[in-house]
Parts: structure tokens; C-alpha cells; sequence
């Protein structure tokens, strides 16, 4: 396979310079399957990148799930999310039109900056992963802390209709009930009896726990749930922690939302691996072709 030839120019019977005949245009071989191969992945990449924006804008906007229990944490954190994302959809945007255009054009520079911008972001997700995963503790206490908070002063009461909906949302998906622990533990399905929700009820009506923390929203299984069946005193939510055999509620979830989604992490942490692991292949080729295709293009001219 021949690397593109040198263009070289001759005189004319006219005296002007002519091209020799066998100098030829843009790529061949290895050089097309590399070219054509950068344009399709980074308009695949380009794809992403508007799906990143257009979420980001979305859950900035709108009145979305992600907004509903960022609410429960705090409203930074939703600001921060949407602008990462909004943030993150442009560069991606970016980057791909500087690979279609540098491959399509067969542009050194635009390749050359598409790779120095890809190296840069995928040091950036390196560091970000690292520290993460150093500050976990500390990451782990601040959610569990603003957890409390929300739980325990706001939910349930008139103006924070969103901090209601999101422990509604996140009590049925992950079949959680409170904030941590398990059954025998008071921050889980039993820190309801803290919370100024809890206290506001009369006693003619008392739910000891909302309906989101039950398995079946049938009505007999549901009064059972919440302890308001006739004859269920003796059992959970009713009683008090620690739970003797004869106590369960096989209605109650009594798990708390932050163990559950541990648990759910830890559960799914080989496929969130192979995300991290998939996503970072694609970087390193990306700038593999990148790097290959601009060592193959001549963009320089050379005259007799």
C-alpha cells in the first residue's frame, strides 16, 4: 500500500506550472478505512452529545424525576447536575465536529486538537473518578445527612410538595422504607416516628408509615401496612424496633433508601465497570485514529 505521493509541479509549453499526471488527491487504502472509519464513529459520538445537551436542558427546565429527588439533597446539586450535563453535551458536540470535519476535510489540526481535547477529558473523568472515590466517606455522610434533614423537618408538610414526591419515588423504586439500616434498626422504617409528619397526624387517623413504603397499595394489605388494621398492633409498624418473630410485616419495606441503593451499586458495580471501561476504550481510539489518520495525511505541497 503506497503512502500519498508529494505533489510535484513541472513547466508547461506555455510556461505556466502543470501537475504532474501522477500525483494523486487524499487518501487511499489504510488511509480511507481510517478516515471514513473517524467520521462514522464521531457522528455516532455527535449523536451522544446531543442526547447529553438535550437531557441536561430537560431536567434544567423541566419537571423531572432527577429535579424531584435532587430536591431531597439539596438544590445545588440539581444546578450542578443540569449544568454538568449541559456543560459535558457541548464539549462531546464539539469534539465531534472537530473529529467529522478533521477526518472528512482530512485536517491535521482539527485531528491534532481533537486528540489533545480528548486526552485532557479523559484525565479529567480520571481524576474525578479518583477523588470520588477518596471522599467517599465524606460524600456518603453528606447524603446521609441531608437525608435526615429532609425526612425528618419537611416531608409531608404544605410547600414542599417535590421533597414528598421524591421520597414517594424513591421508597417505591427501591423498595425502601427511612433512611438506613434494616429491619431492627431506628433510621430506617422507624424514623418516621421523628418526623414532623408523623406528629401533625391526628390520632383518629395515624399512619405510622406513608403508603410508599408498602409492597401492595390493595386496601386491606395497605391499612396492615401503614398499622392501621384492625388487630395489627402487635405488629411492625405499630411496635418498635428490635422486631421478635411474630412482628414482621410482610406488607412493610424495612430496608432504608440509602442501604438499598448500596445495595443496588454493589450489585451492579460490574456493569457500571464495563461502562466506565467501555467508555474509556472508545476514548483511547478515538485519539489511536485520530493520531494514525493525521500521520497519513499530507497536507503540504511541494513545487520543482
Amino acid at each position: 500500500m503506497q503512502d500519498n505521493q508529494k505533489a510535484s509541479y513541472t513547466r508547461g509549453p506555455t510556461g505556466e506550472e502543470e501537475e504532474d499526471e501522477n500525483y494523486k488527491m487524499g487518501l487511499t487504502g489504510c488511509g480511507n478505512f481510517l478516515k471514513y472509519s473517524m467520521f462514522l464513529f464521531n457522528a455516532v459520538i455527535l449523536i451522544a452529545g446531543c442526547g447529553l445537551l438535550g437531557f441536561g436542558v430537560y431536567i434544567r427546565t423541566g419537571d423531572s424525576r432527577v429535579s424531584q429527588v435532587s430536591s431531597i439533597l439539596s438544590g445545588d446539586l440539581y444546578y450542578t447536575l443540569s449544568h454538568l450535563l449541559i456543560a459535558s453535551g457541548g464539549v462531546v458536540i464539539l469534539l465531534s465536529f472537530l473529529g467529522c470535519c478533521g477526518a472528512i476535510k482530512e485536517v491535521r489540526c482539527m485531528l491534532g486538537t481533537f486528540f489533545i481535547l480528548i486526552l485532557l477529558l479523559l484525565l479529567g473523568l480520571m481524576v474525578t473518578g479518583v477523588l470520588a472515590y477518596a471522599y467517599r466517606d465524606q460524600i456518603g455522610e453528606h447524603v446521609l445527612r441531608e437525608l435526615y434533614r429532609s425526612l425528618n423537618t419537611t416531608y409531608g408538610l404544605t410547600g414542599h410538595k417535590s421533597v414528598t414526591e421524591s421520597w414517594d419515588f424513591l421508597q417505591k423504586v427501591f423498595g425502601c422504607c427511612g433512611v438506613e439500616g434494616g429491619v431492627n434498626s431506628s433510621t430506617s422504617w422507624a424514623f418516621y416516628r421523628n418526623t414532623v409528619w408523623f406528629h401533625n397526624q391526628t390520632d383518629a387517623y395515624r399512619e405510622f408509615v406513608p403508603d410508599s413504603c408498602c409492597r401492595s397499595q390493595v386496601s386491606d394489605n395497605l391499612s396492615r401496612c401503614m398499622g392501621m388494621a384492625v388487630g395489627s398492633t402487635r405488629f411492625i409498624p405499630v411496635q418498635l424496633p428490635p422486631v421478635y418473630p411474630g412482628m414482621e410485616n410482610s406488607q412493610l419495606y424495612t430496608e432504608g433508601c440509602y442501604s438499598a441503593f448500596i445495595t443496588f451499586l454493589s450489585d451492579n458495580i460490574r456493569v457500571l465497570g464495563g461502562v466506565a471501561g467501555g467508555i474509556a476504550l472508545m476514548m483511547i481510539m478515538a485519539m489511536v485514529f485520530s493520531i494514525c489518520l493525521c500521520r497519513r495525511i499530507q497536507d503540504d505541497y511541494f513545487f520543482d
